[in-house]
C-alpha cells in the first residue's frame, strides 16, 4: 500500500535498523502474495533498499559535489580574501553564520574590518592596501568578464604581496541601514569622491535615505572612525547635523544659493583626501569629548553587526577563562550522561519559560566564547537560585552536567556566576614564567609585589625562571603573598616584557547539591 511504502521510506530516512528489519518481513511477504516473487529474490531486492538506507547518495550527486568542492577549495586556497568576502556576503543577515565565518577568517590570518562610509560597499568587500602608498583600494563593483579574470587575479595577488588585504563590512549588513541607504551612500561617494568627515557626509548624501536611525547606527558601528572624531561626540551631534542638512536642502530648493554653494558645485581635488577637516557643527560639543566605553562599543557592534569587531568582551579574561573552562563547546556535546562541566562565555538570548508540570519558571540561553556558541538550559531548581544573576551580554561562568538521551546531548546548568566576581575563588594558583636575564625583571617583581600588597587573597603565587632547553625551576612564595586576583591587573602584568608566560591552575569543578523536596502523598 501507499501507506506501507511511506513507512518503509521513513525507516530508510531515519536509518533505523530495527524498523528496517520489520519492514523486510512485510516486503518479502507482500512481494510473494501480490507479485508472485519468491522469497530469495525479494530479499535480494530489499538488500539494495537496505544498503541505500545506510546512506543514499547517487553518483551524479556525488560528482557534482566533487566539482563544487574542487572549485571552492581552489578559490579558498588561492584567493582567500575574495572567497571569504563572498562567503560572508552569502550569509549577510544571519549573525550566527557571519560570526562563524569571521572566526574562520581570523584562523586564516584575515582581518575583518568594521564598516566605513569611504570603503564599504553594500556587501562584504575585499580591501587591498598597497605598501608604498598605504592607500586602500576596494574591489570594483562590476564583475569582470571571464577573459579579464586571470589578469585581475594576478593584479590582486600582486597587491596582496606588496601590501596587505582585509575584508570590509558591508553597509547593507548594518542593522537598520538597509540596501537603499547603502546604495545612496555609495552613489554619492563614487560621484563626488570620499567624504571628508561626518558633517560632509550629512550634507552630501540624499536626506531621504538618511534618517536619524541610519546615522546613529553608522556612528555606533564606527563607519566614521576614519575622521578621528570620537563616536560619542558624533552621536551627540546627529540632531545638529540633520538640522543643518535639512536647512541646507531647503535653501537650495528655494533658490537661495550662497557663494559657498557655488564653490561646492565643483569641489576641489583636496576634498578627496581622507584627512579629517574641522567640523563646525560638532565644535560646540567639544566641551564633552568623552567617548563610548569599550564595553559600550562592543555591545553596539554585537547588536548592530551581529559580532564583535574592535575586540571581544572575553579578551579581559584571556588566560583565566581558558584555565577555568573544562571543555570546549564541541567536546562537551560529545560527553557522556551526567558528566560535569564548567564553561566561561558571554550570555545572550535569555528566554524565560514556565514548566508544564508545575508552572515554575526556567530559562534557556546561549553561552559564547571567542570561538563558539553553545545552547544551555537552566531548569526550575537552578533558576530559583541563579535566575536573577543572568544578564544579557555579560561574561559569566556556568557549571552544570550533560543530559544525554535518545535525541542527543543537552547541557543542564546548575550554577551561574558573574565571571569577574567568581575568578578569585576559582583560581587556585598562578605561576609566572619569567626571563631571568631580562633587564626589566626587577620592575615586574616590584609591580607584582605592589599588586599583592594592594589586594591580599587566596590565589597562591609561584615564580618560575626560564633557562635554556625550557628548563624552569619554580620558587614557591609565602602564603602571606597570596593575591586577590584582579583580571585587569593580571592582564597588565601578563603583558610585561619580562614575562615569558603563565601557568594557571583552577580549582576542580564542585557543583552544589540541589535540594529536592519529596512529593506529599
Amino acid at each position: 500500500t501507499l501507506g506501507g511504502a511511506d513507512m518503509l521510506r521513513r525507516a530508510m530516512g531515519k536509518k533505523d535498523a530495527e524498523a528496517m528489519a520489520k519492514e523486510r518481513a512485510k516486503f518479502v511477504a507482500g512481494a510473494k502474495s501480490v507479485n508472485g516473487i519468491d522469497e530469495r529474490t525479494a530479499n535480494t531486492i530489499f538488500d539494495i533498499l537496505n544498503k541505500f538506507a545506510g546512506y543514499g547518495f547517487n553518483k551524479s550527486h556525488s560528482a557534482a559535489y566533487a566539482v563544487l568542492s574542487y572549485h571552492t577549495g581552489y578559490l579558498k586556497a588561492n584567493y582567500p580574501v575574495e572567497f571569504m568576502a563572498a562567503m560572508l556576503s552569502s550569509e549577510l543577515g544571519n549573525s550566527e553564520k557571519v560570526a562563524h565565518f569571521v572566526g574562520e577568517c581570523e584562523a586564516m590570518g584575515l582581518k575583518v574590518l568594521g564598516p566605513d562610509v569611504n570603503e564599504s560597499r553594500e556587501m562584504f568587500t575585499p580591501v587591498f592596501k598597497k605598501a608604498e602608498s598605504n592607500e586602500p583600494r576596494a574591489e570594483s563593483k562590476t564583475k569582470p568578464a571571464s577573459s579579464e579574470l586571470s589578469t585581475l587575479n594576478s593584479q590582486l595577488s600582486a597587491v596582496g604581496e606588496a601590501g596587505s588585504a582585509a575584508i570590509r563590512f558591508g553597509l547593507a549588513g548594518i542593522k537598520g541601514v538597509g540596501e537603499q541607504a547603502a546604495q545612496k551612500i555609495i552613489a554619492e561617494r563614487e560621484a563626488h569622491g570620499p567624504f571628508r568627515d561626518f558633517a560632509d557626509f550629512a550634507a552630501r548624501v540624499d536626506a531621504r535615505a538618511l534618517n536619524k536611525r541610519v546615522l546613529e547606527h553608522l556612528v555606533k558601528t564606527g563607519a566614521f572612525d576614519f575622521s578621528g572624531a570620537p563616536r560619542k561626540l558624533l552621536f551627540d551631534g546627529i540632531d545638529a547635523a540633520l538640522a543643518g542638512a535639512a536647512a541646507h536642502a531647503r535653501d537650495k530648493a528655494a533658490g537661495q544659493h550662497s557663494f559657498l554653494d557655488v564653490l561646492a558645485e565643483d569641489p576641489p581635488k583636496k576634498s578627496k583626501s581622507k584627512s579629517p577637516a574641522p567640523d563646525s557643527q560638532l565644535s560646540a560639543l567639544s566641551s564633552s569629548p568623552t567617548d563610548f566605553s569599550s564595553a559600550e562599543r562592543l555591545q553596539f557592534e554585537k547588536e548592530l553587526l551581529g559580532f564583535y569587531i574592535s575586540g571581544h568582551p572575553m579578551n579581559a579574561f584571556a588566560g583565566l577563562a581558558e584555565a577555568l573552562t573544562t571543555h570546549t563547546e564541541e567536546q562537551v556535546m560529545l560527553e557522556g550522561d551526567r558528566i560535569e562541566f564548567r564553561l566561561c562565555g558571554i550570555v545572550s538570548g535569555v528566554t524565560k519559560k514556565l514548566s508544564r508540570r508545575d508552572n515554575r519558571p526556567w530559562a534557556f540561553f546561549n553561552v559564547a566564547s571567542k570561538n563558539a556558541t553553545v545552547a544551555v538550559n537552566m531548569y526550575s531548581e537552578a533558576f530559583d537560585i541563579y535566575g536573577k544573576v543572568l544578564e544579557e551580554n555579560k561574561p559569566m561562568v556556568i557549571l552544570g552536567s550533560v543530559m544525554r538521551g535518545n535525541d542527543g546531548a543537552r547541557l543542564n546548568v546548575k550554577e551561574v556566576y558573574p565571571l569577574e566576581a567568581a575568578l578569585p575563588g576559582l583560581i587556585k594558583e598562578i605561576t609566572w614564567v619569567l626571563r631571568p636575564d631580562h633587564t626589566e625583571l626587577p620592575d615586574f617583581l616590584k609591580k607584582l609585589r605592589a599588586a599583592i600588597d594592594a589586594a591580599n587573597g587566596e590565589v597562591k603565587i609561584k615564580l618560575a625562571f626560564l633557562f635554556e632547553n625550557r628548563a624552569a625551576p619554580i620558587a614557591e612564595t609565602s602564603s602571606a603573598l597570596n593575591w586577590r586576583l584582579s583580571p585587569e591587573v593580571f592582564q597588565d602584568l601578563r603583558q610585561h616584557p619580562a614575562v615569558a608566560g603563565t601557568q594557571i591552575e583552577a580549582r576542580r569543578v564542585e557543583i552544589k547539591e540541589t535540594r529536592r523536596w519529596a512529593k506529599r502523598s
